[in-house]
């Protein structure tokens, strides 16, 4: 009797159908993020976050009237959808990101720059003000390259769900 139970139980367990869950939420300089972890959202901006309508992936692919009912009713019958996102949402998540880093990555020279004046200031000058003025510039240039790591790291898990998904390069750009 034990074995039927865990028998039914693990069948129950295996037919679940995969939910994609997808959240985003914009943050102070008005970049969209996405995850599919709630874990990954920053404390700050959780009353921010929008969760997007669960799809049943599994169905989605199958091509099931249901999935592709909810699937419509999601994109609002704006063209296909890829991984419950129409093209729109898909150009949005890639830009956002991609204008972030480009804009962080074109003021890093001049921070860099003043990073090495510091340098050389505090070099000829010992005093506790330029030393704060020094780590407050390395501060600075090291938060911008860890959020560019950051920024690639998103990128890079966008394009590999984009590639599940089966959302066109072209929208990838």
């Amino acid at each position: 009797m034990k074995s039927i139970q865990f028998v039914l139980i693990a069948g129950l367990l295996i037919s679940v159908p995969a939910l994609a869950e997808l959240y985003e939420w914009k943050d102070d300089s008005g970049v969209m993020n996405f995850t599919d972890n709630p874990a990954n959202i920053p404390a700050k901006y959780l009353k921010r976050v929008k969760k997007r309508p669960s799809i049943n992936v599994e169905a989605v692919e199958a091509g099931t009237a249901p999935a592709r009912a909810a699937a419509a009713a999601g994109q609002g019958g704006a063209g296909p959808l890829y991984g419950g996102q129409n093209e729109d949402w898909w150009r949005s998540a890639f830009g956002s990101l991609r204008e972030e880093r480009k804009n962080i990555e074109d003021a890093l020279p001049a921070k860099r720059d003043a990073l090495e004046q510091a340098r050389r200031t505090l070099t000829i000058y010992t005093f506790p003000r330029n030393r704060q003025t020094y780590y407050d510039q390395l501060a600075e240039v090291e938060k911008d390259e860890a959020r560019i790591r950051e920024l690639n790291d998103q990128l890079e898990k966008l394009d590999i769900e984009a590639s599940k998904a089966g959302v066109p390069f072209d929208w990838r750009k």
